[in-house]
């Protein structure tokens, strides 16, 4: 079910690129996302979240972003570490893989990415908005440039690993159902790096009379307490994008709150 970050993010990425600017740490998703009605609960959720998670700006970065530029149609991984580095991570058109490391600052309510001397992408660019997810930098745009968050270093690595889970059908009607699955700490990238912090989901809804379910896939970050983790997928489903979960019997199984858990739990595979 693993597949590259370069579906669900960069298309809305895409859209964001056509509207950047303003703004510098905020709340909030981006004016040109296409955002879609809150689900019942989100607006209690979102403060639980900003309870337990709240934001601090200008903050050292442990964050994986996926990227869209202007006038590319390529996916740009960058990888910003503690230390005010970054790495950045693109496979070309002809499949090529090129990396290069910059260096950034995170001060003033900004983010300021220096990497000249590379032939690939000469960065120098500064953020012109940015907005958190689960009390950390879950998207940030430059003028030429958006980005969103599908991995951060900031839960506990002894129960970070790639877990893989597929979960009952809910919304069982006449005419339709629904099939969920979750992926967490992924490698679902062309480089194989490890995202920890990252979680994929990936909705179907079958219709009676129709071949092919319709599909949902999106990537987002999750972030976990104990047993209890909170995902966020900025704005890539039409039912939920913020969920809270359970993690139970020694991370076999884990129940969504927002998908129906008295249906039973997702099981690991």
């Amino acid at each position: 079910m693993t597949r590259a970050l370069n579906t669900a993010w960069t298309s809305m990425l895409a859209v964001a690129l056509a509207a950047c600017g303003g703004g510098g740490d905020a709340g909030g998703m981006p004016a040109a996302a296409p955002v879609a009605a809150p689900a019942p609960g989100a607006q209690a959720l979102q403060a639980e979240i900003d309870q337990l998670f709240p934001f601090t700006p200008n903050q050292p970065l442990e964050m994986t972003y996926a990227c869209g530029r202007s006038n590319s149609q390529l996916t740009y991984y960058f990888v910003f570490h503690a230390d005010l580095t970054f790495r950045v991570y693109i496979e070309l058109d002809n499949y090529q893989q090129v990396t290069f490391d910059g260096t950034y600052t995170h001060a003033g309510g900004a983010i300021h990415m220096q990497a000249l001397n590379n032939p690939v992408l000469p960065l120098d660019e500064t953020t012109t908005r940015i907005v958190p997810h689960l009390g950390l930098v879950g998207e940030f745009q430059t003028p030429a440039m958006a980005c969103g968050a599908v991995g951060h270093g900031y839960n506990d690595p002894a129960v970070e690993s790639f877990k893989s889970y597929d979960c009952p059908l809910i919304n069982i009607g006449a005419a339709s159902d629904e099939d969920n699955s979750f992926e967490f700490t992924h490698s679902a990238n062309p480089f194989g790096v490890v995202v920890r912090g990252g979680t994929f989901r990936q909705r179907d809804v079958n219709v009676v009379g129709t071949t092919n379910p319709n599909v949902w896939r999106g990537y987002g970050i999750f972030r976990r307490v104990g047993n209890t983790f909170y995902a966020d997928y900025g704005s890539q489903f039409p039912d939920y994008n913020l969920l809270k979960g359970t993690f139970a019997n020694g991370d076999q199984q884990v129940s969504v709150e927002q998908l129906e858990p008295g249906k039973g739990p997702c099981n690991r595979r």
